[in-house]
């Protein structure tokens, strides 16, 4: 089967066949410019995912992590129109969401910026009760079902048990294929150490969650903050995983003819990043500092059906979400 690939990219404006357009205004210099919208040329369901950097509403208790805009409505307000604006770039049928604090906040979302694009709020409360952030789905596509895995494992090499506190599932129907599409965000820093046991018992939760539905005869996606790189593509920065998570999340089927697809390698390195990591604070986008995090994996009834990815670049990461949109064109 022959993919159609449309990147937005002001470096990479034509690829198979895909036409680009002028760039806006450099962030940083020569290395990284803010992308024109995308411009979708295949036909089919659009599935998107996106970490909505605390799409919160600046009321009431916003849990012990610090960010901008946190217990100031106004400020909040302002957050929520930035990330609306490049939610309603993506015209995505389903759009998984990180990092966002309740129904309300959803719902907010959609009566500010999205109301005229037909979404349902899909939401469930999670364990996460530090940081109060939650995994959420807008649909305009109807979900069978919502859950989510409250399943813990052993950390391997510690006295602990570990879970997802953010997850959730839905069941659907994609292109006439019964679908349980899995979000996700695991534990952050993906080079460090302690932390590399326990997001890799986070990926178990999951995988074990993958296989069951796998086995149940449904096809499955994998999309999300998985905080982690993937050893088999290398991103734009040629980031080395200290961890198994994507190769233990892309095993979940029965046997390697149904190990799931990660479409990170459906596009060429120099537009493999998804998030915008300022380590020395400066408010630039420097080399170095972009990195494939977050990820869509699909397995092989789904993949055999993907027509369009887009890995979207169209926002300057240092005002709105420091993480990129990805878009994946499945066939109806």
């Amino acid at each position: 089967m022959r993919r159609l690939l449309c990147l937005v990219w002001p470096l990479v404006l034509v690829l198979a066949g895909c036409a680009g357009s002028e760039s806006a205004p450099a962030t940083s210099g020569a290395y990284f410019e803010v992308g024109a919208p995308p411009q979708f040329r295949a036909e089919g369901i659009r599935v998107a995912t996106l970490n909505a950097e605390f799409l919160f509403d600046g009321l009431a208790d916003e849990g012990g992590a610090t960010f901008p805009h946190k217990g100031d409505p106004a400020k909040a307000r302002a957050h929520r129109d930035r990330i609306g604006a490049v939610v309603r770039m993506l015209d995505a049928d389903v759009v998984m969401l990180a990092e966002v604090e309740n129904e309300r906040a959803l719902q907010m979302l959609i009566d500010e910026s999205l109301a005229d694009l037909g979404y349902a709020p899909h939401f469930l409360e999670g364990a996460d009760s530090f940081t109060g952030q939650d995994m959420a789905l807008l649909a305009r596509i109807p979900i069978d079902t919502l859950g989510r895995t409250d399943l813990r494992l052993q950390v391997e090499g510690e006295d602990r048990m570990q879970g997802v506190s953010k997850n959730v599932f839905a069941r659907m129907t994609l292109g006439g294929v019964p679908t349980t599409m899995i979000g996700v965000h695991f534990y952050a820093r993906p080079s460090d150490p302690q932390r590399k046991p326990r997001r890799e018992a986070q990926a178990e939760v999951i995988r074990r969650l993958a296989a069951q539905e796998l086995q149940d005869g449904r096809a499955v996606i994998i999309l999300g903050d998985f905080n982690d790189y993937d050893e088999t593509t290398p991103d734009r920065n040629a980031s080395v995983p200290i961890s198994d998570v994507l190769a233990r999340l892309k095993a979940a089927g029965p046997g390697p003819a149904d190990d799931l697809h990660n479409v990170l390698a459906d596009v060429p390195q120099e537009q493999r990043f998804t998030a915008h990591w300022d380590r020395n604070r400066n408010g630039l986008v420097e080399p170095g500092e972009l990195t494939a995090i977050d990820h869509i994996l699909l397995s092989p009834q789904l993949y055999r059906r993907v027509r369009e990815v887009v890995y979207v670049h169209a926002h300057d990461p240092t005002l709105a979400t420091d993480h990129f949109p990805i878009v994946v064109t499945i066939a109806e």
